[in-house]
């Protein structure tokens, strides 16, 4: 009888899908998503290995452009600068670069994981693997990407005589929080995108904009030194969920600690908790609605 009324209204196709994607309350997805993603360890590391292999494996130099790439940046921030502009500061390049790396993988996360439903359709409509483990492989591997890409700071490290030290902890730290807020906040909106468009279209242009709006080509220093401590705007800039990670990112190399309002480090850290909550609630119960849209 259970089944009849589920399926009542449903055409041929739904009703093929029904069994494949099940529906979840709200009080169990979030840990529903994790089991999914601990039951499908397997396959998440294959799906890594897919995309690392496309990406890298067809290039004359492979996997050497993980550490070409920003080699090839930070070049470029030395000359513009240093040698250019006469930056007083000889380490701004290599904060320059961690912002790059730092948002680069916040960016592409978000963006992947948006359109993850969109990009996977076929798999989706075809078999019953867990819709969520497109997207979680997606950040997984940027984060590889990333992990590797970090390696070129070692001898801007040696160039300007920085040692590492017990700082360094705040570096996987910050990566790691990047990663689950990205990806956590994508999926609030990858079932959204499924039924308007749009949203990518938006997700594109927030992407561009939160460029300029985060410190990459700026610090958190320079903000506190130009706006002042108290500045209404300091307090604007701060609701970025991006700023306290990079800025961290930042110190964990310098071996400093960054002087953060106690407010805003508890926001930063609470931020990464409820997109992952949100964000599992909203796609679990949602996304299996819309698998007959793709």
């Amino acid at each position: 009888m259970t089944d009849e009324l589920l399926t009542t209204g449903l055409n041929s196709d739904e009703e093929k899908l029904l069994p494949f994607h099940s529906k979840v309350s709200i009080f169990r997805a979030p840990f529903k998503l994790f089991s999914n993603l601990s039951s499908n360890r397997y396959l998440v590391n294959n799906l890594v290995k897919r995309d690392l292999n496309q990406k890298y494996n067809k290039a004359l130099l492979g996997y050497v452009w993980t550490l070409l790439e920003p080699a090839l940046l930070a070049s470029v921030y030395y000359v513009l600068f240093i040698i250019i502009a006469k930056h007083s500061e000889p380490n701004y390049p290599m904060l320059v670069l961690l912002g790059v790396i730092g948002w680069g993988m916040f960016a592409r996360i978000l963006n992947g994981t948006v359109n993850s439903l969109t990009s996977n359709s076929g798999m989706i409509k075809q078999t019953n693997l867990p819709m969520e483990v497109y997207s979680f492989s997606l950040a997984v591997t940027q984060l590889v990407i990333t992990a590797i890409s970090l390696l070129i700071v070692i001898p801007f490290m040696v160039h300007l005589e920085i040692s590492p030290s017990i700082n360094l902890w705040m570096l996987p730290v910050s990566i790691i929080s990047l990663m689950i807020t990205a990806w956590g906040f994508g999926l609030i909106f990858a079932t959204a995108n499924v039924l308007f468009p749009d949203v990518s279209h938006l997700f594109r242009f927030i992407i561009k904009a939160g460029f300029f709006l985060s410190p990459i080509m700026w610090t958190y220093e320079m903000m506190i030194e130009r706006a002042g401590p108290d500045s209404v705007y300091l307090d604007i800039i701060m609701l970025n969920p991006v700023v306290v990670p990079l800025t961290c990112m930042r110190h964990a190399i310098e071996g400093t600690t960054p002087d953060f309002e106690t407010v805003h480090v508890i926001y930063a850290a609470l931020f990464p908790v409820l997109s992952y909550l949100i964000g599992s609630i909203i796609f679990m119960t949602t996304s299996r609605g819309v698998v007959t849209r793709l």
